[in-house]
């Protein structure tokens, strides 16, 4: 098992977890799972941090390369935490059937969090309903996000264009009374030509 972190606060559209190591949080955009034995709960990552361990007091400049800070001060990891969070869009009860919706309660305090595997983001990504789930969230920075878990999403998938082709067209009719948002989302998720030499 490969944990991604440790929940310290829940609800049942988001999570806030920290990461056992300082700089390693999983990738914004990428689909992450927790389990509490009866029901396993699937997110996107939304937002990523590294701060300070004692919320009162910031990091402050040291003037130092961290190659350096590893000799000088190899305490400075232990003041440092890296948490991040992660909105709900669907869950599994023990019988393994996936419904795309939010759970009924939220992920447990304490419970671990993992990355999906292919196989989960597959299943999960398939009907696009994540798309309308995190256009939803109302976050700031929504098209960020949205284009994030899509390309998150499409590299797991066989025919990745295919699949961008298709999300696009969902953007594209979700987001229809908004054509800047709709258009900024599929500018992100437009694969990029290659160049022929």
């Amino acid at each position: 098992m490969t944990r991604l972190g440790e929940i310290v606060e829940a609800s049942t559209t988001k999570l806030r977890a920290v990461a056992p190591q300082t700089f390693e949080g999983p990738a914004f955009g990428s689909f992450i799972k927790t389990s509490d034995g009866s029901r396993t709960t699937f997110g996107v990552v939304a937002h990523v941090e590294h701060v300070s361990i004692d919320p009162s007091r910031r990091a402050i400049p040291l003037g130092r390369t961290w190659d350096e800070l590893r000799r000088e001060q190899p305490q400075i990891l232990e003041l440092l935490t890296t948490e991040f969070e992660a909105f709900c869009v669907a869950f599994a009860e023990s019988d393994g059937a996936l419904c795309a919706y939010l759970p009924p309660v939220p992920p447990r305090v304490h419970d671990f969090v993992e990355p999906c595997t292919t196989e989960e983001i597959v299943e999960l990504t398939q009907d696009l309903s994540f798309i309308r789930t995190l256009g939803a969230s109302g976050v700031l920075i929504v098209a960020e996000l949205v284009a994030a878990a899509i390309r998150s999403a499409a590299a797991h998938h066989g025919d990745q264009r295919a699949y961008l082709v298709r999300a696009g067209r969902e953007v594209a009719d979700l987001f229809r009374q908004d054509y800047e948002l709709a258009s900024s989302i599929i500018r992100r998720i437009r694969v990029p030509e290659r160049a022929h030499r």
